[in-house]
């Protein structure tokens, strides 16, 4: 044992009685002073914080933005279809491939070996 006289046991005794007496009562006072337990204590537009106090649910606004893309997609069919167009003119084609050709009265001679 700690103590050996009866007197130091009834000391320590209530001390300890008192300690746990006002821890209890510090415990009670903290559970009564807050404002709510759970968010069904507070408003419909509030929610029950970690600080135990009801708090005000922010609006967060969403920002939608729609795109429209059929302007730029006409743009581009107009610009695919002016590049045919070019390309199947006769202004255009190239007169190196006319060049090239052999003529029928010309073949080519081969060597053989």
């Amino acid at each position: 044992m700690i103590c050996s006289s009866k007197k130091a046991q009834v000391g320590l005794a209530v001390t300890t009685v008192i300690i746990i007496a006002v821890l209890g009562i510090g415990m009670l006072a903290n559970l009564g002073g807050r404002e709510c337990n759970s968010n069904k204590s507070c408003n419909n537009d509030e929610y029950c914080g970690s600080d135990f106090a009801c708090h005000r649910i922010p609006v967060i606004e969403k920002t939608i933005i729609k795109n429209n893309f059929i302007m730029p997609s006409i743009i581009i069919g107009l610009a695919i279809i002016m590049a045919s167009l070019i390309l199947k003119s006769d202004k255009f084609k190239s007169k190196k491939s006319d060049e090239t050709e052999f003529p029928s009265e010309q073949k080519p001679r081969l060597r053989t070996p």
